[in-house]
């Protein structure tokens, strides 16, 4: 009796789910749709944190750019460098005299 009975739980299953079918494909497109926001929101998250670590990196750069700015500036500056030219290189300021100009061809 159960070897009859097996086919006819079966039959009616499939009978009922060509029945139903809209019902069942409108179900799976429920799950589908799910998942897919699932995994977009994911995604999602995932470019939002990459974002915002490019941005503190940007940041870090940009700060450090613009100490390097200063620094170079302050080793640039005529004053130092003159100072550093008559202290370490004992070198002088040349007068009128002893200029000599070369010419430009």
């Amino acid at each position: 009796m159960k070897a009859s009975r097996v086919p006819a739980l079966v039959s009616v299953l499939f009978d009922d789910f060509r029945q139903h079918l809209v019902l069942v494909l409108l179900f799976l497109m429920a799950i589908t749709s799910a998942l897919a926001v699932i995994y977009v929101s994911h995604g999602h998250r995932l470019l939002t944190i990459e974002r915002d670590e490019l941005l503190s990196e940007r940041d870090a750069l940009d700060i450090e750019w613009r100490h390097l700015q200063i620094e170079q500036n302050t080793l640039t500056e005529h004053n130092r460098v003159e100072r550093i030219a008559e202290q370490r290189l004992n070198m002088v300021r040349a007068d009128a005299e002893q200029e000599v100009l070369v010419p430009w061809q």
